[in-house]
């Protein structure tokens, strides 16, 4: 039985020509160099060529390190893979989905396709981590996110990727068949995680209590860590 592709293959194909094109820092051979640690001057000419059709994930990761980019965006061929060019640092694009609210609950809903947007983020501070992207809405962070800012978040994964307190996260809140979300800064009181507003306004001072997170899914009685805030990002121009 044939094995399945980790990768869209002609997504990938795009990647490395992009990035082993004339003026780039980067040749085929040189790449796959050091995509391998100097084991094989030749795996990126043969994806280039079609005669590798199925990247080993040890490949995959080596290409992602090399180039500076996520894992993810090599394997799911996601939006705006920006290879380095003329040694200037790489960034790549995350899509805006929705919103998400400071100040209180928010039911969890993902935008239309027409309100989305891009941001431009720099390379993952942990190769293969997922991003994503949320507005930030209200003013209970106002003392450091202003409303209206784009947050880049790291999805957390229970014994790989944590939250720990002091982090800024996005938490998600499940009622029934709704999901509910906020951002608050993340703390702990020896016996519990608690969720604190970092706000102008006296009506976001009261912490919310979450419980003793499990080790399966960092989650207590519904509520669940679901990214870390990497970086928020204003938009002082806002037509598009």
């Amino acid at each position: 039985m044939t094995q399945r592709s980790l990768v869209n293959i002609e997504h990938l194909r795009k990647v490395l020509e992009t990035a082993t094109a004339p003026g780039t820092e980067w040749n085929a051979r040189s790449l796959s160099l050091a995509a391998t640690g100097g084991k094989s001057p030749h795996i990126v000419r043969e994806i280039l060529r079609g005669r590798s059709n199925n990247p080993t994930l040890e490949t995959l990761v080596g290409l992602s390190r090399a180039l500076g980019i996520d894992i993810s965006r090599l394997v799911s061929g996601g939006e705006g893979v920006m290879p380095r060019v003329g040694g200037v640092a790489p960034y790549e694009r995350l899509q805006v989905l929705g919103a998400v609210a400071a100040g209180v609950w928010r039911e969890q809903t993902e935008w239309p396709e027409e309100d989305r947007y891009f941001i431009e983020v720099g390379p993952s501070p942990v190769v293969g981590g997922e991003r994503f992207a949320l507005r930030m809405e209200g003013n209970s962070m106002d003392k450091l996110i202003p409303p209206g800012s784009d947050l880049e978040c790291l999805r957390t994964i229970f014994g790989e990727i944590e939250p720990v307190p002091g982090d800024i996260v996005i938490v998600q809140r499940d009622r029934h068949d709704m999901h509910e979300l906020t951002c608050k800064r993340l703390d702990h009181d020896g016996k519990n995680y608690i969720l604190r507003a970092e706000s102008t306004r006296p009506e976001f001072q009261e912490p919310i209590v979450i419980g003793r997170p499990d080790a399966d899914n960092f989650s207590d009685d519904g509520v669940q860590i679901i990214g870390i805030v990497l970086r928020a990002h204003q938009r002082l121009y806002s037509r598009r």
